[in-house]
């Protein structure tokens, strides 16, 4: 028994040093997980600057209606006035969550984030959002679409 519970503490500490050493290395940003009640809302990776331990990289994409077209998202269907709770598994830095509605493919304007929820709009239609975060090792975009109706 001994033995056992020897070689599952062995298991677990090794497990953990290996996710943390993942961790060191990754250069990419953590993803959002939106949701509306018990919906998923698909997101796509937007712009970014990442840094890893040993890598560090920036990307710049194209704009957020363009990632939505190139990426083949899907509207979400959603009431008017819908709550979309945005969360991340590493928390981005204190007040630096935000979000933008897209208006045009150069258009935009702030969306208000209330304790990371968003609020979709009255009006039925189509709606492109992107929200931005920052962290100790860079920033990122998320782009996502839904539809009112």
């Amino acid at each position: 028994m001994r033995k056992f519970l020897r070689f599952f503490l062995v298991l677990i500490v090794l497990g953990f040093g290996i996710y943390f050493i993942i961790g060191l290395f990754n250069a990419e940003p953590p993803t959002p997980n939106i949701t509306i009640g018990d919906k998923s809302v698909s997101t796509a990776q937007g712009s970014y600057c990442w840094s890893g331990l040993l890598n560090s990289k920036c990307v710049d994409m194209i704009s957020p209606p363009m990632i939505i077209k190139h990426e083949g998202l899907k509207p979400v269907v959603v009431s008017p006035e819908a709550q979309l709770k945005v969360e991340f598994k590493n928390e981005p830095k204190r007040n630096t969550l935000g979000a933008n509605k897209w208006i045009s493919n150069e258009e935009t304007e702030a969306a208000k984030l209330n304790e990371n929820v968003l609020t979709a709009p009255k009006e039925k239609g189509v709606y492109v959002y992107d929200i931005f975060a920052r962290w100790e090792k860079g920033d990122s975009s998320y782009v996502f679409v839904i539809e009112v109706q």
